[in-house]
């Protein structure tokens, strides 16, 4: 592809709400998304000027010469996009007339009709070649309907969706020259992507549909370039690898592990459970410095799991759970919660048998889901529109409440989280002997403390909004809650009902690359 005229960019990632801390190791890395699509770009147009701004790093967009871009790119998940609001209205009032705004990110692709308030166009899933697309496209005056998983506002304001596409053989990588700044501070993970997409479906998870069912890898070459690059320019030797489930194929990870060995790195990889049964692939891995991994666990009650469309075999929960810690694997879990059938004796219950089944850092989170995607994208929700609390700093914040619960307040469920540490450290420190792996609670203790302070905040304003909706015994009004969301949010259904869909949602595969 080639431009007339050689733009000028702002990549832009957003950051969480100072006061609302996340409970999870990871919150402290940097989002890699909009890194794979500024190399991509620099790649396709190579004289195009591309800035990044990661305001996890503390960096502002305000100190940036807004008004002299020709493209705005951000990137944000929901809590970051509620919590930024004040920047995006800077961003708006300051950019030139002429310049478009382009938000893409799991925010992006979910609510389009939100970040379409402050920009132009949301790209919904992948968005390497949608951005590109959209840059010739806008270059040459073409047709915007041929833009890939594009979304933006038609006649009357109806959303416009063009069609789905995800893409094949994955030939991206980051260009470690945008990974400089001034504010980086020391980085305790580096985010990498080594493959993309996922063979289940569990139906809370998101990232099947912006990355699809399709398994597919990058070349261990290219992995190893990318990897030697990124630590010489920051000088960080442990990786998360930000892949949805990097143990899909036993061939590609043993692939992996003879490439990486010799480098000494450290990772930790997203995956699932079953990850415990190969100890062949398990052992060949941490030789090459996987140690850590991020596991689906959600729960270990069987009703739970098969609401959420696991796919896993409950009974071996526990045992794949210990045979991981027997083998020096530590593993770091999100517990949900927030089901009908989960009442307070489940929750103390759950955060007993996560240190029981020795997790040194599980993660006690609310399922969170998004509004209108029945609506949007005809999908499924496990939590309907009314019970989902919109808006605000905590919005899609797994460590923060934000349904309303059927027979317990919003607010009590958010005490029982915040008490679910306690359970665990205590029976925890009662179970682990060994020093490596009490240093290792000891760790993720400091970093659950910090967010203590925004989960009472966040109770605070639940005691609130609850008020009119729940008896003293606790259950909800859900035909009073159901009518005042219909009186909000009623317009808003009608204009969905009018969005245009230039082609039926289909799955299609390119080859992302030369």
């Amino acid at each position: 592809m080639e431009l007339t005229q050689q733009p000028k960019i702002l990549c832009v990632q957003l950051s969480f709400h100072e006061d609302y801390r996340d409970a999870g190791a990871l919150a402290s890395t940097y989002n890699d998304g909009i890194y794979y699509i500024a190399s991509f770009l620099q790649r396709e147009y190579p004289d195009i000027h591309i800035d990044m701004c990661q305001m996890l790093w503390g960096e502002n967009p305000g100190e940036f010469p807004l008004e002299t871009y020709d493209y705005i790119m951000i990137s944000c998940l929901a809590t970051m996009f509620w919590a930024n609001k004040p920047t995006l209205e800077l961003i708006r009032e300051r950019k030139k007339a002429s310049c478009k705004i382009i938000f893409g990110g799991p925010h992006a692709s979910f609510a389009p009709h939100e970040v379409l308030e402050y920009g132009d166009f949301a790209v919904l899933g992948e968005g390497e070649f949608p951005v590109a697309q959209l840059l010739a496209c806008l270059d040459s005056g073409g047709d915007l309907k041929e833009v890939d998983n594009l979304c933006y506002l038609g006649d009357n304001n109806s959303l416009v969706m063009n069609k789905s596409v995800h893409y094949g053989a994955i030939d991206n990588m980051i260009n470690p020259e945008l990974l400089a700044s001034s504010r980086r501070g020391r980085i305790q993970w580096a985010a990498i992507s080594m493959s993309r997409g996922c063979p289940y479906s569990c139906s809370f998870c998101y990232s099947i549909r912006i990355l699809g069912r399709q398994f597919r890898p990058k070349s261990v070459e290219m992995i190893r370039e990318e990897l030697q690059g990124i630590e010489k320019q920051i000088d960080s030797r442990r990786f998360y690898v930000s892949d949805i489930n990097f143990a899909t194929s036993k061939k590609f990870c043993h692939e992996v592990a003879e490439a990486v060995r010799d480098l000494n790195y450290k990772f930790i990889a997203m995956t699932r459970i079953e990850l415990a049964d190969d100890l062949e692939m398990l052992r060949d891995l941490r030789s090459a410095g996987f140690e850590d991994y991020y596991i689906g666990v959600e729960s270990e009650q069987p009703s739970v799991l098969n609401t959420f469309n696991k796919k896993c075999d409950v009974s071996q929960q526990t045992e794949r759970l210990q045979r991981l810690a027997s083998e020096d694997i530590y593993i770091q879990s999100g517990i949900m919660f927030g089901l009908d059938i989960q009442d307070e004796a489940a929750i103390e219950y759950s955060a007993r048998w996560c240190a029981e089944a020795r997790i040194p850092h599980p993660i006690f989170m609310c399922l969170a889901e998004y509004p209108f995607q029945k609506l949007l994208f005809g999908t499924r929700q496990d939590i309907e529109d009314h019970r989902i609390i919109i808006g605000g700093p905590t919005y899609q914040h797994y460590s923060y409440v934000g349904i309303f619960p059927r027979h317990m307040r919003p607010s009590v469920l958010q005490k029982r989280i915040l008490e679910a540490y306690d359970i665990f450290f205590k029976r925890a420190f009662e179970i682990e002997t060994r020093p490596q792996r009490r240093m290792r609670l000891k760790n993720h203790a400091r970093c659950v403390k910090p967010g203590n302070e925004g989960m009472l905040k966040h109770i605070r304003y639940l005691e609130e909004i609850e008020k009119p909706y729940y008896t003293s015994q606790g259950i909800l009004k859900e035909d009073l809650l159901k009518s005042d969301f219909e009186g909000k949010y009623g317009e808003f259904i009608e204009q969905i009902g009018r969005t245009v869909r230039v082609e039926s949602q289909v799955e299609k595969l390119y080859n992302l690359g030369a």
